[in-house]
């Protein structure tokens, strides 16, 4: 029999800001097989098979909702290219190293990105690859090259500079200092061609590395999580989406690296809302849905009463058994199930809501298992309470239930849709081929009203 003492072990089992990362036995034993599959062929087993088919490094595109469990599937992806013994992989978590709430710019990506290359060999390489640290050769390359950031130089910190050698400290001022970073984007917006081919020939060298210390056959996978968490809410909604749409669509071709293949995460919104998005680079983007908790609906009708889908529901509920075992002396199996019911599928947000219901029992001191929906009931409103919705948002929503896709009535309208995207409020699913648009779960109430009345 579950004690009150236990809630604070299953509380502390849910740490839904931790990836799991599939090289570590611990978390390969918690990691839940195939739960966005729902039948059908994995879209990330997809990506690493084209991967692996491709006959020169390829350019990818990968996307998902926040909280799906997308840093999650990259990393079981990395784990099993290192496997097979051909891939050297570098997956890098570009919060730590670009200000995602801002615009996003070409040049702060690609400095980024050859840093986390360089950061990772000099970890792997160390002194065995040449005299200096990667990140150093970067740094020189920033400041000696045609393009010459010398001038920038003095304008790192003390400390950063001292940190050189080792990681590649001006990221972080490219992510912490503004000043700092408008200057780099200045001097590289002047010659941004010439700028690419510099990192691509800064790559080139380090792979050379990787092939002569690792063996020929290596072949590089560098893989850019966290870029989904661009944000496009705020008063200069506007001005991130277009960013984002420069970088990711316009400018497409500086995406392209002939000697690593590139995974790209980008916002859950732009092969929605930008559905030849992956057309220039020859590839279909990879989209992770959330976990099929309801039912496929009939995509010829209207909005209809969401129907809970079994397999779904136990995946979800697998997912927390296989961090507290015990789950069900303190929650019972119907709790867990109408949980996961009102998470619409996002991994952290069922975990957020259990953890929830955990807080709320602590106070109270129930008997074990709980005994009634009073505290699932509390979680789900302060989670529902996080939403909140303009009028026009109510009737967008309503003619997403309508169609099963995003509603765009305007393309003056691509950010506002976008933030609805970004806030968890439209949500992507599968059925195995084909992929469709909810609202998400608790919001069906408040939005039934707007809803076309039949005749």
């Amino acid at each position: 029999m579950a004690q009150l003492s236990d809630v604070k072990t299953l509380y502390r089992a849910l740490d839904f800001e931790r990836e799991l990362n599939l090289d570590d036995p611990a978390d390969a034993a918690l990691y839940v097989a195939n739960l966005h599959c729902d039948g059908g062929i994995s879209p990330v087993d997809e990506l690493r098979a084209n991967i692996e088919l491709s006959d020169r490094p390829g350019t990818w595109l990968f996307t998902g909702h926040r909280g799906v469990g997308k840093s999650t599937e990259l990393r079981r992806m990395a784990h099993d290219l290192r496997q097979t013994g051909d891939y050297y992989v570098v997956v890098a978590d570009m919060e730590k190293r670009l200000n995602l709430g801002e615009a996003v710019k070409l040049e702060s990506l690609l400095v980024s990105l050859a840093a986390a290359l360089a950061d990772q060999a000099d970890r792997d390489l160390g002194s065995t690859a040449g005299q200096h640290t990667y990140a150093r050769r970067l740094w020189d390359w920033l400041t000696r090259t045609e393009i010459n950031l010398t001038g920038l130089g003095g304008k790192l910190s003390a400390r950063a500079s001292e940190q050189l050698g080792g990681e590649v400290s001006f990221t972080a001022q490219l992510r912490d200092n503004p000043s700092f970073r408008a200057e780099v984007q200045r001097a590289l917006e002047s010659s941004r061609g010439a700028w690419f081919e510099e990192v691509k020939r800064f790559i080139a060298s380090v792979v050379d590395d990787i092939k002569r210390l690792r063996g020929v056959q290596m072949e590089v996978v560098l893989i850019l999580d966290s870029l989904e968490r661009l944000r496009v809410s705020g008063p200069n909604a506007k001005e991130c989406y277009e960013a984002i749409i420069q970088v990711f669509d316009v400018s497409g071709q500086y995406l392209k690296l002939e000697h690593v293949h590139t995974v790209y995460s980008v916002p859950p919104f732009l092969p929605f809302l930008v559905p030849r998005i992956g057309g220039y680079l020859g590839v279909d983007v990879c989209k992770l849905p959330h976990v099929k908790v309801f039912t496929t609906p009939d995509l010829t009708k209207g909005a209809q009463p969401v129907t809970p889908h079994a397999p779904g529901i136990a995946g979800m509920v697998q997912s927390v058994q296989r961090r507290f075992p015990r789950i069900e002396e303190i929650i019972p199996l119907p709790m867990l199930e109408r949980l996961a019911l009102a998470s619409s599928g996002s991994v952290r947000d069922y975990f957020r809501l259990i953890k929830s219901v955990c807080a709320k029992a602590t106070v109270i001191r129930p008997a074990l298992p709980l005994p009634d929906d009073s505290l699932p009931a509390t979680a789900e409103r302060t989670l529902r309470d996080e939403m909140p919705l303009a009028e026009d948002d109510l009737k967008h929503l309503a003619q997403v239930r309508v169609r099963h896709g995003v509603a765009l009535d305007s393309m003056d309208n691509l950010h506002k849709v976008a933030r609805l995207f970004d806030g968890g409020l439209i949500l992507s699913y599968r059925n195995g081929i084909g992929d469709w648009c909810e609202v998400q779960y608790l919001l069906h109430d408040q939005v039934a009203p707007y809803l076309p009345q039949p005749a």
